[in-house]
């Protein structure tokens, strides 16, 4: 899928996005609206020290919803980027119908690959994993259709983490994500890349 530009710049310094000259997808307006293949919502995660599960669901908040490219844009020009998250809160972007909540019945057989960057990539690597998701650029690397759904990133001291989530854990051994993603990151350090499936969470519930 072609991506429709950003209807304004960022303030991303450090790299320049995937197609662009000066750090800013380049614009182009579009009359038609452009629909993107999934349903998509924006989420925010207010971390509680302690948070019991119920406290844990309180604080997730749905931001968004997007449906098209430009609706894309329209949101993530318009939210606080994670750059700016309070320690330990986190931004999510999920399919619609699924929260991002590990035991979620869409949700509870699946995992996550995990790894950290820099925090001056943090804003670059979210955004460019964004429009990856959103075109589609990792279905190639697993089985199954639909299987990576989502995508988040939490606020650390000196690094911070991304997840990329899959529907079921059993089918991590032949994917080829991380590679994927150190494809779409080529300038970026991937910090201690790992997988975990939901249910291997010490904090586990159902």
């Amino acid at each position: 899928m072609a991506l429709a530009s950003s209807p304004r710049g960022d303030n991303v310094e450090s790299k320049s996005p995937s197609g662009s000259e000066n750090g800013t997808p380049a614009v182009g307006a579009a009359a038609t609206p452009i629909p993107l293949r999934n349903d998509w919502v924006f989420w925010h995660d207010k971390f509680v020290a302690n948070a019991t599960p119920a406290e844990y669901t309180e604080n997730l908040k749905e931001i968004a919803d997007v449906n098209t490219v430009q609706s894309f844009w329209s949101v993530y020009n318009n939210i606080t980027g994670p750059e700016r998250l309070t320690l330990r809160c986190s931004l999510h972007f999920i399919h619609k119908g699924v929260k991002p909540l590990w035991e979620d019945p869409k949700n509870e057989h699946g995992g996550a690959w995990n790894f950290r960057t820099a925090k001056g990539d943090t804003a670059f690597v979210w955004r460019e994993l964004l429009m990856a998701l959103i075109g589609e650029q990792f279905e190639e690397t697993i089985s199954k259709d639909d299987q990576i759904f989502g995508l988040s990133v939490s606020a650390r001291w000196n690094s911070d983490i991304f997840q990329i989530w899959n529907m079921d854990s059993s089918l991590k051994e032949n994917s080829t994500v991380m590679e994927k993603v150190a494809e779409i990151l080529k300038d970026v350090q991937i910090q201690s890349p790992f997988y975990k499936a939901h249910k291997d969470h010490d904090h586990f519930k159902m």
